[in-house]
């Protein structure tokens, strides 16, 4: 006897398998870093959701492999869960995505793209020294003032031009959520991470944590506290 899947039934089929891969990558991207994701409050089930997202952005662009996907999966790590809608990276996205590059070199080339980012905004820095001056800045209750900015993330600074940070700020003063809009140290932190984790880090699942931590947390000296015990876990 010859036994034939009906369309509905392979259907389902190919689905099944789909969600088993994205359940597997997400696992896999999770044990890769998986004290950061710890300290953060992600795991492999919060993080398939951005793993989905990814890949149907990534089929957009003519990006099927699954290989394609886990690069850019590890581009999320760096840059946020949607970086392509971040304003700072549209321009290599774009470069990358591009026609010219054929569709089994784009994610390579953007996960090159990601590299030089990181090296300029880490350049003589680190995240762990970021963290300790965020604590110190947050404690003492600065306000997200453009010279806090700065010496929380100079390497920020040196990559972009005056005029592109203050229209960066300018717009990321607009997205900032009523219940963190106190222009204080909620909102310093609100700004800074945006620089250093995306600009959708409030909602990325890489960043539960310390998303919970600013929106629950109004005291400067308790919202530091909290602050420096996720960045010492992720980091340590």
């Amino acid at each position: 006897m010859v036994f034939t899947l009906s369309s509905e039934q392979f259907a389902a089929f190919e689905a099944m398998e789909q969600d088993n891969w994205y359940r597997a990558a997400a696992r896999d991207l999770f044990e890769t870093y998986e004290a950061y994701y710890t300290a953060f409050g992600a795991s492999a089930e919060t993080l398939m959701p951005m793993v989905q997202t990814i890949a149907a952005w990534a089929q957009r662009q003519h990006i099927r492999s699954q290989v394609d996907v886990t690069r850019l999966c590890h581009v999320a790590t760096s840059l946020g869960h949607k970086f392509w809608q971040d304003p700072r990276f549209r321009g290599y996205v774009t470069a990358s995505m591009s026609v010219d590059v054929p569709p089994g070199r784009r994610a390579t080339a953007l996960m090159g793209e990601t590299k030089a980012w990181l090296r300029g905004l880490w350049a003589g820095d680190s995240l762990l020294a970021f963290s300790e001056r965020l604590v110190e800045l947050v404690g003492a209750g600065r306000r997200p003032e453009v010279n806090a900015l700065q010496h929380l993330l100079p390497g920020h600074w040196q990559m972009f031009s005056t005029p592109d940070n203050e229209r960066l700020l300018g717009w990321l003063s607009q997205t900032v959520p009523d219940n963190l809009r106190d222009e204080g140290p909620r909102q310093l932190v609100y700004t800074a991470c945006a620089l250093a984790h995306g600009t959708q880090w409030l909602s990325d699942p890489q960043y539960q944590r310390l998303a919970e931590a600013v929106r629950s947390e109004a005291a400067p000296a308790r919202l530091a506290a909290q602050i420096r015990g996720i960045y010492a876990e992720a980091l340590a």
